[in-house]
């Protein structure tokens, strides 16, 4: 995937948070759900707790291109298209769709 998520491309704010979580109405949903149960307790802290939970998933969203790329990738391997894929170990190590060894540094 070529696109990162940057995290300043959200403020981290509760109205911030709701705008960019649009792009997915299932995140937004939750946001709500959470920030309803915080505010019901009238919860300063967890209201703010809320926020700082959400927070990356509104950047993932605010991130031009971020949930696109995502989702391109979801549908490749759903079709079973993992041509050029690189997947990791926990190590790092770079391996294809088949576990072999990859060089994604070009040597040898």
């Amino acid at each position: 995937m070529a696109v990162e998520v940057d995290p300043e491309a959200c403020e981290r704010t509760p109205e911030a948070v709701r705008t960019a979580l649009q792009r997915r109405p299932d995140w937004l949903r939750a946001f709500e759900q959470d920030w309803l149960s915080a505010a019901a307790d009238f919860d300063q802290a967890a209201l703010a707790g809320v926020v700082d939970k959400w927070f990356p998933f509104a950047c993932a969203c605010a991130t031009p291109g971020y949930l696109d790329d995502v989702e391109h990738t979801v549908k490749r391997l759903a079709e079973g298209d993992t041509e050029g894929m690189v997947f990791r170990d926990e190590d790092g190590g770079a391996y294809d769709a088949e576990n072999n060894p990859v060089d994604v540094l070009g040597r040898g």
